[in-house]
């Protein structure tokens, strides 16, 4: 009895951990899309103009200078993926785990370049070199957009390195984090209970 109300203890505790890292990476991408969604609400057409007298190219531009600087370094990506898939591996779910391992790192990236991508006009420059300006719904977006045309390289060089990661990690998991089934063993104990009261 112990040790099942230790375990469920753990459980949460493990699906916890793994919630905030899940928030760590993707929560500034959801703050983007937030934002973006906001200018589909309004029907605000991309371009230099506030959108109905809202500066929302601002909000979009702060919001993604938060998810470049989560996305972008390395590190810290890979690091905390890690914890999200050990975490999943704590709490008995290891598909959960791999696929964080493999997922995580590439939808802090992604998510972020598609809101810029729908987001660009005719005018609006964007290239790895930083050059050019653009200005979006009143303001100007600087390198928060200049930044979007570097992530399919960034991606591409983590895909490899993540890839391996997953592979060796989720054969881990799938052999040491399956889920217990206990219900074999007291079976074997009431069977032989039984033979003993006979």
């Amino acid at each position: 009895m112990e040790g099942l109300e230790h375990s469920a203890k753990k459980k949460p505790s493990a699906l916890a951990i793994w919630g905030v890292c899940v928030a760590l990476l993707l929560g500034p991408s959801a703050l983007v899309w937030i934002v973006r969604s906001a200018a589909y609400a309004g029907q605000c057409m991309p371009g230099p103009e506030p959108c109905h007298g809202m500066l929302l190219g601002a909000g979009l531009r702060d919001a993604l200078e938060l998810a470049w600087a989560v996305s972008t370094n390395s590190f810290f990506l890979i690091a905390v993926s890690i914890t999200a898939t050990l975490a999943a591996f704590m709490a008995r779910r290891p598909l959960l785990g791999t696929m964080s391992l493999l997922l995580l790192p590439i939808l802090a990236l992604v998510l972020p370049m598609l809101a810029v991508f729908t987001s660009r006009y005719d005018d609006c420059a964007i290239n790895n070199d930083g050059i050019g300006n653009c200005m979006l719904w009143g303001a100007n977006m600087g390198m928060s957009f200049h930044t979007a045309a570097g992530v399919p390289d960034i991606v591409y060089g983590l895909m490899p390195f993540t890839f391996a990661l997953t592979l060796m990690l989720g054969l881990l998991g799938w052999f040491f984090a399956r889920p217990r089934h206990d219900n074999r063993p007291q079976h074997l104990s009431a069977q032989m209970r039984h033979f003993e009261e006979q």
